[in-house]
């Protein structure tokens, strides 16, 4: 067997223009003009195979053009332009109250199961210790008006209610039949860097049920997960363009919404707004005001939002 890299390539000219074999052949004029031609339309198109286009050093240093419109892709971060609110700094009782309770947590080796009397005790996970944070203690001071004792007692139940109530063990394929619609979409910050959390009744497609309530929970801790550095509140907006009385929560469902955000979210609400509301005939003026509250943000873009101006926090 021959060795391969000894072999002849076909000469593709000699295909194209075949000669005759004999001692006295000899290429016409013809055929030679037509085996060069042939070889260079064969180097061109080697050329053509191996060319690697180069794209020159100042065009790739610049940065890509921002795209004009709405994206279909999620926001990751908030805007440059947006603000920072600054947290006012802790007086010397303040940080007296926050060393005691950090004190008192970080001691914490078991709490009860659930939120019933006399719940068996289960040992604290790593995950329940990295939610005690710095910032999560501070937030349940001020929700109970730097009452150490009052704070130490709803931190520890809503760990407890997050065991009962299953909030770490809800997963996307579970949640995901409820939004099937869109009712509520995370998209976008707001002037304060805070991640927006669109809730839209109108589109309410399944029937009343817990995994409902489960889906708000599941979304508001999606949406605290797109927190920025420096920012522990979020905005809320609800749209109830197209909601009839059959997509309106019952009494049993808004007390449980309450119970999620008021007792076990405190200091989370930083901004809520709310649009296309049937009974309010004070919505024209709120829209004139609303371009001053909320600046919905998007790549090479802004949208105002149609919505009230005066946020409200939940304690």
């Amino acid at each position: 067997m021959s060795d391969p890299e000894q072999m002849q390539k076909p000469d593709i000219g000699s295909i194209l223009n075949p000669v005759r074999p004999g001692p006295s052949a000899v290429p016409s004029t013809q055929s030679s003009i037509s085996r060069t031609t042939s070889d260079r339309s064969e180097a061109s198109f080697k050329s053509a195979l191996e060319y690697t286009p180069t794209i020159p050093a100042s065009t790739a240093a610049s940065t890509p053009p921002q795209t004009i419109g709405p994206t279909k892709s999620p926001l990751t971060a908030p805007f440059p332009t947006s603000r920072l609110p600054q947290p006012p700094a802790l007086t010397p009782i303040q940080q007296t109250m926050y060393a005691q309770i950090l004190s008192t947590v970080s001691a914490w080796t078991s709490i009860p199961e659930s939120t019933a009397k006399g719940a068996k005790n289960a040992p604290v996970t790593e995950d329940e210790r990295m939610w005690l944070t710095r910032e999560c203690l501070l937030r349940y001071l001020r929700a109970t008006k730097w009452k150490p004792q009052d704070a130490l007692r709803r931190l520890q139940g809503t760990l407890s209610w997050r065991r009962e109530y299953g909030a770490d063990t809800f997963t996307a394929d579970y949640i995901s039949p409820e939004n099937e619609t869109g009712k509520q979409v995370i998209q976008g910050y707001d002037n304060d860097r805070r991640p927006c959390l669109y809730l839209s009744p109108g589109k309410q497609n399944t029937k009343m049920s817990d995994r409902q309530i489960h889906h708000l929970s599941y979304m508001l801790d999606r949406t605290l997960d797109m927190l920025p550095p420096g920012q522990e509140t979020t905005c809320l907006l609800i749209n109830f363009k197209g909601a009839s009385s059959g997509s309106t929560p019952t009494v049993g469902q808004a007390k449980a919404v309450l119970n999620i955000l008021q007792n076990h979210n405190p200091e989370r609400l930083g901004r809520a707004l709310i649009s296309e509301r049937k009974s309010d005939q004070r919505e024209p003026a709120l829209r004139r005001n609303a371009d001053a509250d909320i600046r919905i943000q998007f790549p090479g873009m802004s949208r105002h939002s149609s919505s009230s101006s005066h946020p409200s926090s939940t304690r």
